[in-house]
């Protein structure tokens, strides 16, 4: 089942779009920042706004990479119960709830952001220097919030599949 979910084109086009955006948004940011020492200390001209710029960057490399590691499964976990717990059953069981609950929870987190989307489509905004409208750095998070939801289901499927194939092979 892995084989064919991660083969498929739309899967692995998704990836690159997210691979994509990490490397488009580190260049960015480091090329906005030396445009800016450049300006201000060997042209001595001020770069007003590039802040604004890094801010936004900013934004969608941590929401993308944090959705790119939503993907690998290899977000920070505090996993304690790998210590206490010696049964290898109660130890998949509890595996298969900890997607469950990662899943719940991002499903809530899902839909806040598109909730908090459409709040800011009705208030609208823009950037104070460079007028870039606030929509822009929104859709990140949204993007950084939503998609993950796809990749959870996945690996709580996964997560299932394995413990019935390692349960049934008893």
């Amino acid at each position: 089942m892995r084989d064919k979910v991660e083969n498929f084109p739309v899967w692995k086009g998704i990836l690159k779009i997210e691979r994509f955006v990490m490397v488009i948004c580190s260049v960015a940011i480091v090329l906005t920042i030396v445009t800016n020492v450049v300006c201000r200390y060997i042209l001595h001209i001020t770069f007003n706004g590039y802040d604004e710029i890094v801010i936004i960057l900013a934004l969608w490399l941590y929401y993308v990479g944090g959705l790119y590691g939503s993907y690998e499964d290899c977000q920070i976990k505090a996993d304690v119960l790998s210590i206490m717990v010696n049964n290898e059953s109660t130890l998949r069981l509890f595996g298969i709830i900890q997607k469950v609950v990662t899943l719940v929870i991002s499903i809530i987190l899902a839909v806040w952001s598109i909730e908090y989307l459409q709040f800011c489509l009705n208030i609208g905004g823009k950037t104070a220097i460079l007028h870039i409208p606030m929509l822009v750095s929104r859709f990140a998070l949204v993007f950084g919030y939503v998609t993950p939801v796809f990749y959870n289901i996945y690996h709580a499927i996964l997560t299932i599949a394995d413990n019935k194939k390692l349960g049934g092979a008893k």
